[in-house]
């Protein structure tokens, strides 16, 4: 059941639906005309379908009556309501562009900005409707944790400045998220560490029930065909774990004697080499102890601590990022005349 919106949010949804055509009832919150079979008699706000008097009492609820203000400054007399007063102009320059504005594949751009008073869903659910208020806004989607909306528009439509000036009118001024593309990368590596963490956790997995069933055959005799079948099975995933999600220590550990230091890496990555070597040659001759077990869980639980840490440190950036993205972004020279 949605909750009736405030008499505020009446108020001024009813002063908008005042724009709508001569003769016509428009929608308390869209301003379309109502068709003549949706006319509720001796009701004070109209609407032209089920989905905006869904809206318009969920903004009624969530306490967003000043939506209805900010849209009718918007449309009524051509003026720009604006938080801050701003034009944005600086959005549209060419210098702005190269190092802010991405250009997809479509022919659309878009620009990751950060908006102040972003603290709940409702300005997620608020923001991400940025293409009604915008023309030529194509997408708007919003990260609530770090207060970054990723505004995607027609560039043959609209400019950036006109979003940003959208932004502003909805309560949430913008500014440019500085260094987007090292983020980008950021994430790039983020989901290779996941890849990476879901293989070895997988191998893990596995490679522990293979192990619980060989120790289970100490005390019950295995046939050897099984024994032998387990430990090549495992000695296979743990190959896998070592060579691939493990490949990370190995790398680290070139580079750290390349360059004559000494890393934690360093003594990983001979305790991987050495006891996959030793459970390989164990293997092959078919007796002696395998350690693939414990090399599998050695190497997820690793990848599993370094993504956890490095996640807190990418949180601790982002922090620094979005205090340095209000910085001014333009300023004015002022010449004085005469001596």
């Amino acid at each position: 059941m949605v909750a009736e919106a405030p008499r505020s949010a009446r108020t001024a949804s009813a002063r908008i639906a005042s724009g709508g055509t001569k003769g016509s009832v428009a929608c308390a919150h869209c301003g379309l005309p109502v068709p003549r079979g949706l006319v509720v008699a001796g009701e004070t706000e109209q609407f032209c379908c089920a989905g905006c008097r869904t809206v318009h009492g969920v903004i009624g609820a969530c306490g967003l009556e000043r939506y209805y203000e900010l849209l009718k400054s918007a449309a009524g007399d051509g003026k720009q309501a604006s938080v801050t007063g701003r034009d944005y102009a600086e959005f549209d320059d060419p210098t702005f562009a190269r190092l802010y504005v991405q250009s997809e594949s479509d022919g659309t751009r878009s620009a990751e900005l950060f908006v102040e008073g972003v603290h709940c869903v409702a300005c997620l659910w608020l923001l991400e409707r940025l293409p009604r208020v915008a023309p030529g806004v194509v997408e708007s989607r919003l990260d609530v944790r770090r207060s970054i909306v990723r505004v995607r528009w027609d560039p043959q439509a609209t400019g950036l400045s006109a979003a940003a000036q959208a932004l502003d009118r909805l309560g949430y001024p913008a500014h440019p998220a500085r260094t987007a593309s090292a983020r980008a990368a950021r994430q790039r590596e983020e989901r290779r560490q996941l890849v990476r963490l879901g293989v070895a956790g997988a191998c893990a997995g596995n490679v522990m029930l293979l192990a619980l069933a060989m120790y289970a055959g100490l005390f019950d005799a295995m046939d050897p065909s099984h024994l032998r079948l387990f430990r090549w099975v495992s000695m296979s995933l743990s190959l896998v774990a070592v060579s691939w999600p493990g490949a990370v220590f190995f790398r680290a550990a070139l580079a750290a004697l390349r360059t004559r230091t000494v890393l934690l890496d360093l003594p990983i990555a001979v305790a991987l080499a050495v006891g996959t070597a030793w459970g390989v040659i164990n293997t092959v001759r078919g007796a002696g102890e395998i350690y693939f077990d414990s090399l599998s869980v050695l190497v997820f639980a690793l990848l599993l601590g370094r993504y956890l840490q490095q996640r807190q440190q990418r949180w601790s950036a982002d922090a620094v990022e979005l205090l340095y993205s209000l910085t001014p972004t333009s300023a004015v020279l002022l010449a004085r005349a005469g001596p």
